[in-house]
């Protein structure tokens, strides 16, 4: 079942499009610190370690998880699919987001 909903890691550039135009959420996994330097606008932001207590909330949702470098948003993507929410893996993260002068916003 989990490997129905994980699906492979996209770059940041088919990320971007998948939001803008196919209504995929972006999941920010970071922390509040490492968010605040620069996030997608309109992310989600739920820690890792906080995604089981927000489940519910994405259900339904097709979602793009990303982090600094793509490990944690792997971890996540993995953890929704295991509990049957669409998820992607952001390859690189914000490193390669940043990189590639896709838009950002600074603060929470």
């Amino acid at each position: 079942m989990i490997f129905r909903r994980y699906k492979t890691g996209v770059d940041v550039a088919t990320a971007h499009k998948m939001a803008s135009d196919d209504g995929y959420v972006i999941l920010d996994v970071r922390t509040a610190r490492e968010r605040s330097q620069g996030h997608p606008p309109g992310s989600i932001h739920i820690v890792l370690e906080a995604i089981p207590d927000h489940l519910d909330e994405l259900k339904g949702k097709k979602v793009l998880a990303f982090c600094r470098s793509g490990n944690r948003s792997d971890t996540a993507a993995r953890l929704l699919a295991w509990h049957n929410i669409e998820a992607h893996n952001v390859k690189v993260g914000i490193l390669a987001w940043a990189r590639a002068g896709l838009p950002l916003t600074k603060g929470r």
